[in-house]
C-alpha cells in the first residue's frame, strides 16, 4: 500500500495588493495533494486587504499571516513563514510566481517514493524559455554532488526541504541587502552534505513576469548588486568549505554576477569609476577564496576578468574589454587561456554540450 504523501508548506510572500496572489496559491492546491499547505505572509499590508482571496480560498489549507518589518526586502516575511511552517517539508515563492500543472503531484510522488533531503524544483520563464539551473550531469537526479552538478548556479532555493535543515543548518535570508537575500541561504543549503535530488523533466517552477515592480530590481550600482556576495565570501563557513567547492562558488559568483554584470551593460552606457572598483574588490575576493578560479574561463572572459585584478582598473581598458567580449569568434568565447583547462567542467565547451543536450 503506497504510503501517505510528505506534509508540505509552501510560503508566499506579499507586499502589494495587485499581485496575482489566487494564481499562486491555486497552482500550489489545485493537484489536490493531501497535506499541503499555503502560508501567505502579508508583508507590511493588513491581510484584510486580500479579503476577494481570502473569501476563493476558504480554507484550512491557507493561512493568513501579517508581517512588517519596515524593509523592503522578501527576506523577512519568507523567514516569518518558514518559521511558522510545521510541514514536513517547506519551500518559498513569489507572489508573481506560480507552479505548472502537477508539479506538487510530482513532487510529492518524488518524496514518497526515495525521499530526499532537498527536492529542487525546476525552472521556466512565464514566456516559455526553460532553464537549464542547475546544469546538472546528464542522467543524474538522485544525490547531486555540489561541485560535479553545479549547484551553486542556482542562488534561489525554489525547491521543497525538510524543515528540520533550517533550524540544524542554521538556514537564514538576509535582511537588508538590496537584492541576494538568498545567497547565503542556498549556499549553506547546497554545501550542506544534505542529499539533494533534481528531476529537470518534472512540472516546473514558473518565473512570473506579467506583475511590475519587483521587490528586487535591477539597474542597481554595482556595490549594492554584490553585497551578498561580499558578505558571503567573509563568512567563515565558507572560507572552511574544501578547495574544490569554494572554486566552484567562485567561478560561478565571476560568470555570472561579475562577467553577467559588465556584459549586460547597455554598450552605450560607460563603466563607472565606482562600478569598476566594486567589480574589483569582488574579483579580489573570489580569487583569495580560490586561487585556481580563472582557469576555466575564455580567452575573451578572461581577459575582462584580468583587467579586474587591480585595485582601480583601467576605465578604457574595461570598455574594450568588453567590447570584444561581444564581437569575439566562438573559439575565443570557448577556449581558455591554458589549453589544458578545455575540458573542464566549468569550462565554455563541457557548458555548452551539456545546454546542448538537456535535459
Amino acid at each position: 500500500m503506497q504510503s501517505a504523501p510528505p506534509s508540505i508548506d509552501l510560503v508566499i510572500a506579499v507586499h502589494d495588493r495587485t499581485r496575482p496572489i489566487e494564481r499562486a496559491i491555486d497552482s500550489v492546491l489545485r493537484d489536490g495533494v493531501e497535506g499541503t499547505r499555503v502560508i501567505v505572509v502579508c508583508h507590511g499590508l493588513p491581510a484584510s486587504s486580500f479579503a476577494s482571496a481570502q473569501r476563493e480560498f476558504g480554507t484550512p489549507r491557507v493561512e493568513w499571516l501579517e508581517f512588517a518589518d519596515g524593509i523592503r526586502s522578501p527576506a523577512g516575511p519568507f523567514m516569518h513563514g518558514l518559521r511558522a511552517a510545521d510541514a514536513d517539508y517547506v519551500g518559498i515563492m513569489g507572489s508573481d510566481d506560480f507552479l505548472e500543472a502537477g508539479a506538487v503531484a510530482a513532487a510529492a510522488r518524488r518524496l514518497i517514493e526515495d525521499p530526499a533531503d532537498v527536492l529542487v524544483l525546476p525552472l521556466r520563464h512565464q514566456s516559455g524559455e526553460v532553464l537549464s539551473n542547475p546544469l546538472a550531469r546528464k542522467g543524474r537526479v538522485h544525490a547531486l554532488d555540489p561541485v560535479r552538478d553545479r549547484l551553486a548556479y542556482r542562488t534561489a532555493p525554489l525547491a521543497f526541504f525538510r524543515r528540520r535543515l533550517i533550524d540544524d543548518l542554521g538556514l537564514a535570508l538576509t535582511p537588508g541587502l538590496p537584492t541576494g537575500e538568498d545567497v547565503q541561504f542556498s549556499t549553506k543549503l547546497w554545501f550542506s552534505g544534505a542529499r539533494i535530488d533534481f528531476h529537470p523533466a518534472d512540472p516546473a517552477y514558473v518565473i512570473g513576469s506579467d506583475a511590475e515592480g519587483r521587490v528586487t530590481s535591477s539597474g542597481l550600482p554595482a556595490r549594492e548588486e554584490l553585497a551578498a556576495f561580499r558578505a558571503l565570501f567573509q563568512q567563515d563557513w565558507v572560507r572552511e568549505l574544501g578547495e574544490r567547492e569554494r572554486t566552484s562558488l567562485a567561478i560561478k559568483v565571476l560568470r555570472i554576477h561579475v562577467l553577467g554584470l559588465m556584459l549586460r551593460r547597455p554598450q552605450a552606457e560607460p563603466v563607472t569609476r565606482e562600478d569598476a572598483d566594486a567589480l574589483a574588490d569582488i574579483v579580489a575576493g573570489a580569487l583569495a577564496l580560490a586561487p585556481r578560479s580563472f582557469r576555466p574561463f575564455s580567452i575573451a572572459d578572461r581577459a575582462i576578468l584580468d583587467a579586474l585584478t587591480v585595485a582601480h582598473p583601467e576605465i578604457d581598458t574595461l570598455s574594450v574589454r568588453v567590447r570584444d567580449r561581444r564581437q569575439a569568434g566562438r573559439f575565443a568565447q570557448l577556449m581558455p587561456k591554458n589549453p589544458l583547462a578545455a575540458f573542464d567542467r566549468e569550462g565554455g565547451i563541457r557548458r555548452y554540450l551539456r545546454y546542448r543536450t538537456w535535459p
